[in-house]
């Protein structure tokens, strides 16, 4: 299964992909309560995963290819990720779930901090990368791209006790979107069970071997990447509510969200490619089978339990609440170093 020099063949790296991408449709789609059976449903396999798995593969070359992975590098990429409820799905323009959003610029505030800043940086992005890296390669450069304290906390005994508490309030917040609690059984169960074979047979052709940056696509199959992100984005804008699309007003300020997160993801880039950073550290994440059944059953719990009793709601304002702070300080700390400290 290796190509030339030992690297992995062809058949592994998009072998990798599909587990990349199929990370970030179930952090995003499932723990969202947006599609609860993505890796079931034929549509969802020609709609939901392209655009996740695009988006991730664009997005991770563009980092990683040019500089490192750096976390003032992902995170205006996965901002970037997040802009495509613009002219998409034009949920930052129209949200399905609120008649009437604050707007500023003809963008409904609250729903573009938390789904650019947040969902899709961190839990589309981000997340995906740091537990595929750590779970499936040899590297750990997502991890030790993170800022000192926070690799510091990744390795107390707090965060190790949290990460139980997670899968719980993944699953509270899922339920919203579950109608009842056999579906957040079925939810949980059958998409859990997707992705540990994935995870299994991966493990079992030896894939733990390589390097993050072995399995990334190479420079045609970016330009291919491209040219499909660019069909994704012209179909599905035309097919999802196209009646959404505002005047040139609202689309101005998307356009200068684009810009701007564009920006900060050349110079971050840049920047991560000439600093040197601080000392690695050799980090482990426990994703046996055991630990990962572990987690499938907290997040299928906590998605039953809110099915039954509602509580769901209470778990979703919490996360919007911290994940649009998250969102925000991290936006603070990246144009800090990014623009105003960077060269």
């Amino acid at each position: 299964m290796e190509g030339v020099a030992g690297g992995p063949s062809t058949r592994m790296r998009a072998f990798f992909w599909l587990i990349l991408g199929s990370f970030s449709v179930y952090f995003a789609e499932v723990v969202s309560g947006s599609d609860i059976l993505p890796f079931f449903r034929p549509l969802s396999w020609a709609m939901v995963f392209p655009l996740y798995t695009i988006h991730t593969l664009v997005l991770w070359y563009a980092v990683f290819t040019y500089g490192r992975g750096r976390l003032y590098a992902l995170f205006p990429a996965g901002a970037l990720f997040g802009l495509y409820e613009a002219y998409i799905t034009k949920v930052i323009w129209s949200p399905p779930w609120d008649a009437a959003p604050y707007r500023l610029g003809g963008v409904a505030v609250v729903e573009t901090l938390l789904l650019v800043l947040f969902w899709h940086a961190f839990m589309a992005f981000i997340l995906p990368l740091f537990l595929a890296e750590t779970a499936l390669t040899s590297s750990r450069e997502v991890v030790n791209g993170l800022p000192g304290r926070v690799k510091r906390a990744l390795a107390s005994e707090a965060v190790t006790k949290l990460a139980y508490v997670l899968p719980v309030v993944g699953g509270l917040f899922q339920s919203i979107g579950t109608p009842t609690p056999i579906d957040s059984l079925a939810s949980g169960a059958l998409n859990s069970a997707f992705l540990i074979v994935l995870v299994a047979i991966w493990r079992r052709k030896g894939g733990e071997r390589y390097r993050f940056r072995d399995l990334l696509p190479g420079p045609r199959g970016f330009r291919a990447m491209l040219v499909l992100l660019g069909i994704d984005y012209l179909s599905l804008g035309a097919l999802l509510r196209p009646e959404e699309v505002p005047g040139l007003g609202a689309q101005a300020t998307v356009w200068v969200l684009y810009a701007f997160f564009g920006l900060l993801l050349y110079k971050g880039v840049r920047i991560s490619r000439l600093e040197r950073g601080g000392p690695p550290i050799s980090y482990d994440l426990d994703t046996s089978f055991r630990r990962l059944g572990a987690m499938a059953a907290l997040f299928t719990a906590g998605s039953v339990l809110g099915s039954l009793t509602g509580v769901g709601y209470a778990a979703v304002l919490v996360v919007w609440v911290a994940g649009i702070a998250v969102g925000l300080v991290t936006l603070g700390l990246t144009v800090r170093h990014v623009l105003l400290k960077g060269t």
